[in-house]
């Protein structure tokens, strides 16, 4: 209880919509601190961190280890300062873990049970909503019959290679917590992909993004392990510059919300006349756009309105 507003503390310059009403992010070097607000004045806020990080810090002591770790972020100290825990700390040594299958005769986990990397881009949900859709059509299709086990059998297999995409991106980005350009860079392949696929879905074209982030896209998902692999090394000089621009490359195709634009400084609202630019992407034209923005709330043709949150 307690938690300041950081637009209290840090106003910043024409956010695109109040920041303590997302899920806000602390990214620094070795780790990242969660502040989820709700409506009755509680806050759910964590850090997860790398082995080292942990290690320094004594996670295991709970709440003494929380006050060293904001000790060593004035500003998020300054957030903090005077709230209250309504529940012990808790610690879990490591987060990740992955089953060696996920499917077999008769059963199947769902993702979120046979695998988990970390929650800094809430991959959960997606991974997990779509492994429901699988298991749907597999039983639609296969229920009663000598199909199915082969069925679940490429279930797991989708399944544990999706769980893997996403460790290879977290994996890059704990690598660069500490460059805050080169990982904002690389979040933009997650939020492209994700952007790209809900609006492919929404616009009634599945085929477009049949996988999780586009991996069954071969052009993208070879671009994907080729700068998520580059990433890893700390970047300097041209090295850096290639990163940087080669994400910017690999999104273009996929790029339905303006992302990669150095004029909105990190800064992404939801704007209708992105998605409407991006139409010829999308294999529609502007009046299925405007329909689509329709069903969410648009007048048809109002594609200069601003997407609330």
């Amino acid at each position: 209880m307690g938690v300041r507003c950081w637009d209290s503390l840090h106003a910043a310059s024409d956010p695109p919509y109040p920041v303590d009403d997302a899920a806000m992010h602390h990214v620094f070097d070795g780790g990242w601190i969660w502040v989820l607000r709700f409506n009755n004045g509680v806050t759910s806020a964590g850090v997860a961190a790398d082995s080292a990080l942990a290690g320094e810090l004594r996670f295991a002591d709970g709440a003494p280890a929380w006050e060293r770790l904001i000790t060593k972020l004035p500003s998020v100290r300054e957030q903090f300062a005077g709230a209250r825990a309504t529940l012990p700390f808790a610690h879990a040594p490591r987060l990740a873990f992955r089953a060696a299958t996920a499917a077999g005769p008769n059963w199947a986990l769902l993702p979120s049970a046979a695998g988990f990397v970390d929650p800094l881009l809430s991959t959960g949900f997606p991974l997990t909503l779509l492994g429901v859709e699988r298991l749907a059509n597999a039983l639609a299709t296969g229920w009663n019959s000598p199909k199915l086990p082969a069925l679940l059998q490429d279930y797991s297999a989708v399944t544990l290679r999706e769980l893997d995409v996403t460790s290879e991106l977290i994996s890059a980005l704990y690598s660069n917590m500490a460059d805050f350009e080169i990982f904002s860079a690389l979040t933009l392949l997650y939020f492209a992909a994700a952007s790209y696929s809900e609006t492919a879905r929404r616009l009634g074209k599945p085929e477009l993004a049949q996988g999780f982030l586009l991996q069954t896209c071969e052009e993208f998902a070879t671009a994907w392990k080729r700068l998520l692999a580059a990433a890893r090394p700390p970047l300097v000089g041209k090295a850096r510059s290639q990163l940087l621009n080669g994400v910017a490359a690999a999104i273009e195709p996929i790029n339905v919300a303006g992302l990669a634009d150095a004029k909105r400084r990190n800064w992404y609202p939801a704007l209708a006349e992105d998605l409407a630019a991006a139409a010829p992407k999308l294999g529609v034209d502007r009046e299925a756009i405007d329909r689509l923005l329709a069903r969410c709330g648009f007048s048809p043709g109002a594609t200069a309105q601003k997407l609330q949150p």
